[in-house]
């Protein structure tokens, strides 16, 4: 399953993960995580199954600063929720939470990346 994630739902994964980090400074960064997931060309989607579609999300939502502190938490927390919604449920240990920030923060950083790593966490059935 493919889901599709709204700005409403970004907004509410921030007020999960970014406790205490005041309103957003850039609405248009979720705006912008929100088209680039259900990206398509040519009537093909460029994100093709779940992990890529979390990817796309999550690169966005970390890369682009748009909270005051918690851009990473927010980013993180999504791409878990995403899988999540596409029933698959992850549960990364504090490691493979570290080396998707360490990732995020490295400007080679893309999605295709966040992809691979996020398909090497840990899954329950």
């Amino acid at each position: 399953m493919n889901p599709h994630v709204d700005v409403p739902w970004i907004l509410q994964a921030a007020q999960a993960a970014g406790v205490n980090d005041p309103a957003p400074d850039d609405y248009g960064v979720p705006v912008s995580a929100v088209a680039r997931h259900r990206a398509g060309l040519f009537e093909q989607p460029v994100y093709d199954g779940p992990y890529t579609k979390a990817a796309a999300l999550v690169h966005t939502l970390g890369r682009c600063r748009w909270l005051e502190r918690s851009n990473l938490a927010v980013a993180a927390a999504t791409g878990v929720m995403y899988l999540e919604a596409a029933g698959i449920t992850v549960k990364p240990a504090r490691e493979d939470a570290l080396a998707l920030k360490d990732l995020l923060l490295d400007p080679a950083c893309t999605a295709g990346k966040i992809a691979t790593l996020l398909r090497s966490w840990p899954t329950t059935t």
